[in-house]
């Protein structure tokens, strides 16, 4: 079995040229010039050696050296080894990467390989059906001149991968885009779906409940009036006065959660909104002076002035008026309250409002803004109140949501809830800074 090279076989082989030379030297009475010849030719015959391998390495498609002979034999039947292992490695790796090019192929998203400059390294077939891109016609190519549009293009230069990119194309067909950066030495890897039956059911959704909206206020008005004239009118034994109590609690109710499913639709549709400086302390002072419930709820404050937003007004007012009579909504009589406006940092402002209520288990705080998602009975707050329509936190969310900003909820059983949420400090308008400068 052949081995690597090692001094002794080295020294063997000088020796045995020197010896032969020796004796032919001392036979022939030319000792010194033919051991000279006899180390020239060991030479030469190593640099022939060297100029095969050469050649092999330079010069030759093999795959495999040419043999050896002598003390080059081992260094050649080594190279051979080495290229049979590399061969049987770049095998091991070529199947390996076909299978991995096979299941990215059957996934039913579109995916993209690309390089720190957005250029395309690769895609499965999903990306050239949905995308129209090709494969390897493509490569190298920028994607911002594969797939033309603003939003993508404006989307890549920003780098703020945090939340999807939805797009629409040829007016009709919804992707949403997903990246993920860095991925392999800072490339980019990007995932776009299909979503078009999503939001045909969404929008579906939402034409459903304007309609529905619209088709309910109208009867309910009605009956709300007839009960109206019905109390009105007197003389009517304790059972019918009973009934008709009922029956308009029920109407307002059901009006209520008209008014909530419509707000709740209006948010979710709108794409644009007017967007407008906010005081958020004015508007939390507000909201403690206009309770009607300090009787009721010990309801302190800490209110830092002149902390402004920018934001839809409406919206912002919905969230905060939201935030504040839930916990009112869905605690016991007593409970201390407490609101808070105050600045996070130097760019931010933080509005929460907590209580020292029961508080909420951890198994519902995940599903708190979900539309209709109710707690359990034992946040009613008495046996007329039916703990709210469900909705309002649902409003919350998708409000915030807009404004670029979510809902934070701690709560431990026992101890009570904060209801949070954080938003950008903004400037407030030039009317506002003059006023000051006045007073």
């Amino acid at each position: 079995m052949l081995r690597s090279l090692t001094l002794k076989r080295i020294l063997l082989e000088i020796g045995g040229v020197l010896l032969v030379s020796a004796l032919i030297g001392w036979v022939s009475g030319a000792f010194f010039f033919v051991l000279f010849l006899g180390m020239l030719g060991l030479a030469l015959w190593h640099y022939l050696q060297l100029r095969k391998l050469s050649h092999w390495l330079w010069e030759e498609n093999r795959l495999f050296p040419p043999d050896g002979r002598g003390t080059w034999l081992p260094i050649f039947h080594g190279l051979h080894r080495m290229r049979k292992q590399q061969r049987e490695e770049r095998n091991r790796l070529a199947e390996r990467v076909s299978y991995l090019r096979r299941g990215a192929e059957a996934i039913p998203d579109a995916v993209m390989l690309c390089d720190a400059k957005g250029r395309l390294e690769w895609c499965n077939h999903q990306a050239e059906t949905l995308l129209g891109l090709r494969w390897p016609q493509d490569q190298e190519q920028l994607l911002t001149n594969l797939i033309r549009y603003p939003e993508f293009s404006n989307y890549l230069k920003l780098r703020q991968f945090e939340t999807p990119l939805k797009l629409t194309v040829d007016g009709h067909l919804h992707i949403e885009f997903r990246f993920v950066y860095p991925y392999i030495e800072y490339n980019l890897l990007i995932i776009a779906r299909n979503i078009t039956e999503t939001a045909k059911l969404e929008q579906m959704r939402q034409n459903f409940f304007a309609n529905v909206n619209h088709e309910l206020r109208v009867p309910l008005t009605v009956i709300k009036g007839y009960l109206e004239m019905l109390d009105d009118m007197g003389g009517h034994s304790s059972f019918e006065e009973k009934a008709i109590s009922h029956m308009s609690s029920q109407a307002d109710r059901l009006y209520a959660l008209v008014q909530q499913l419509m707000k709740l639709s209006k948010i979710e549709s709108a794409t644009e909104r007017d967007k407008t400086a906010i005081n958020l302390s004015q508007m939390g002072e507000t909201l403690i002076h206009e309770c009607p419930h300090h009787e009721e709820y010990p309801i302190t404050s800490h209110i830092v002035p002149n902390l402004w937003i920018e934001g839809d007004l409406e919206e912002i007012k919905q969230v905060t008026t939201n935030l504040f009579y839930n916990a009112i909504l869905h605690n016991e009589v007593g409970t201390p309250i407490h609101l808070a406006v105050e600045p996070v940092g130097e760019y931010e402002v933080r509005f929460s409002v907590t209580d020292k209520g029961r508080g909420i288990d951890e198994a519902h705080l995940a599903h708190l803004t979900e539309r209709f998602y109710r707690v359990s009975e034992s946040r009613k707050r008495d046996a007329k109140n039916d703990g709210g329509s469900g909705l309002g936190l649902a409003i919350v969310k998708h409000a915030l949501q807009n404004h670029g900003s979510e809902l934070t909820v701690e709560s431990t059983l026992g101890k009570g809830s904060t209801f949070s949420f954080v938003m950008k400090l903004s400037e407030p308008p030039a009317t506002s800074k003059k006023n000051e400068l006045m007073n």
